[in-house]
């Protein structure tokens, strides 16, 4: 699906990112010369990426993927507020994760905020772990994380799930104030859940629908998938804490080289 441009800045509004993930990335990304972000969206992360404060000196080197125009469009605009020198390092392309080629190898690449579960089956996924290994310098790391699905199977008690009839916020974009409400249905043989973010405008008679949907496999998949492309794990984390892994832990956090 392709977004319109208020389809984007809505977006932008409402996916925030995960608590802690930030912080993780910036960290996990320092020391470091080059960074790829795949899926680099409306450029959240970018600040965090290039560093604060004393690393402003430094001569990281951020490179972005984005396949949709109008957010690789809002994160272009989140560039041009940066000081001149810190624009020069930042480098957002238009590009599919499932098929990238640079002249350039990496120090870090990164897949954050669920997005490795926008690639709807295995064989798009191997793909993209295929370019990532392809693109990883001599000890660099492929970081990335997703939704800890294998409870989430099977809590599941059927495809349709009954979402609240409220709005789950309010938020205010073009002197408008929009509610958001969430409807999901889940399909257990593709893995697959749809979400409809329906946002409406108390001044306008306005609705502006987004559909998102993912691919929600379990943790041993993802291992396999990576042993497949060539890739080896070598720490996963239940959050952004780097907290044990366990059965209730929130997420997957992959560090794999």
């Amino acid at each position: 699906m392709t977004l319109t441009r208020i389809q984007a800045e809505l977006y932008a509004l409402t996916h925030r990112g995960n608590p802690g993930d930030r912080a993780f990335y910036a960290k996990a990304c320092s020391n470091t010369r080059r960074v790829l972000e795949l899926g680099s969206g409306y450029g959240r992360l970018i600040p965090d990426l290039l560093g604060s404060g004393a690393s402003r000196t430094s001569k990281r080197e951020l490179w972005g993927i984005e396949q949709d125009p109008h957010m690789l469009a809002e994160a272009k605009r989140a560039v041009r507020s940066l000081t001149i020198r810190r624009q020069s390092l930042v480098h957002l392309c238009a590009g599919d994760m499932r098929d990238f080629n640079y002249d350039l190898q990496f120090d870090r690449i990164i897949l954050p905020y669920n997005g490795l579960n926008c690639l709807l089956n295995r064989r798009d996924t191997l793909r993209c772990l295929k370019c990532v290994k392809r693109h990883l310098a001599p000890g660099g790391e492929f970081i990335f994380d997703v939704w800890l699905a294998d409870q989430f199977y099977q809590d599941a008690a059927s495809t349709a799930y009954h979402d609240d009839p409220g709005p789950i916020l309010t938020l205010t974009h073009r002197s408008q104030t929009w509610d958001v409400f969430e409807k999901s249905r889940l399909c257990r043989r593709l893995q697959r859940l749809d979400v409809t973010y329906t946002y409406v405008s108390r001044e306008k008679n306005t609705e502006v629908a987004i559909q998102i949907s993912q691919r929600y496999a379990p943790a041993a998949e993802h291992r396999a998938l990576l042993q497949a492309a060539g890739l080896h794990v070598q720490a996963t984390y239940g959050d952004f804490a780097q907290r044990r892994l366990g059965r209730n832990s929130p997420f997957l956090v992959v560090r794999a080289t």
